[in-house]
């Protein structure tokens, strides 16, 4: 237990209650690393993309930081304060709002540079790149680079934490109220659903099954097929 921490008095929470916030985070650090590690490949020449299959690409990048702020955005509105409220002292909140302010500014790198890589091979392939391609090519595989390490770190250090604290000290009723916010602001929640249905064991989905019920999750399922098609065009099949 986390010092200075003493549960609350309310219905305990199960660990489903949680699962959905960590298997985000597990999702958003396997996506980030899966880019990172395929426009390394990029830039040492042993992964190749044809302009259709960049822009495919492009909107799969895009997508993801679109979740990344999300996620970040979510965080920084809703569970740092939730969690000041209950548990003051407990985490160290002005750093966690510091490191979520620089890793959505890395995002914003990597969004740009991404951007800038694709608009060149919408121009001309690989094969009569020029010099200043090769240049933002690299600056690429550094971004995403930058950002893998840095989101790994930080979901690492405080993921723990962060579901200890909920369970010790925030009420049942209040962070089933800020999941609810989230579920209903997902810009495609079938799309960010299919993503967790494809990291999660045979064991978390039933969790997530007798959470949510069967419907959801046979959208998300079937939605799931056609996003790890678009994912196996670009990356392969992992």
């Amino acid at each position: 237990m986390i010092a200075g921490v003493e549960p609350d008095a309310s219905p305990s929470r199960t660990p489903d209650d949680l699962l959905l916030f960590e298997l985000g985070r597990r999702v958003l650090r396997r996506d980030v690393e899966r880019v990172a590690a395929f426009v390394e490949g990029l830039h040492a020449g042993t992964r190749h993309l044809d302009q259709r299959r960049h822009a495919v690409f492009a909107d799969l990048v895009e997508e993801l930081c679109d979740d990344l702020v999300g996620e970040l955005g979510f965080e920084d509105a809703l569970v740092w304060p939730l969690l000041e409220h209950h548990a003051p002292g407990a985490l160290p909140y002005p750093s966690l709002r510091q490191e979520g302010a620089a890793l959505v500014a890395l995002v914003a790198e990597a969004r740009r540079s991404t951007r800038s890589v694709n608009a060149d091979r919408a121009r001309r392939p690989a094969a009569v790149a020029t010099s200043d391609d090769h240049r933002r090519l690299r600056g690429l595989a550094t971004a995403w680079r930058q950002l893998a390490d840095a989101l790994g770190a930080f979901f690492a250090a405080s993921t723990g934490p962060v579901v200890e604290t909920v369970h010790a000290r925030v009420p049942a009723g209040d962070w089933r109220r800020v999941l609810d916010v989230v579920r209903e602001s997902l810009p495609d929640a079938r799309s960010a659903g299919a993503r967790v249905i494809e990291l999660a064991t045979p064991q978390e989905v039933e969790r997530l099954r007798g959470q949510l019920g069967p419907r959801p999750l046979a959208g998300w399922e079937r939605h799931g097929r056609r996003l790890r098609a678009r994912q196996d065009d670009v990356f392969g099949r992992s």
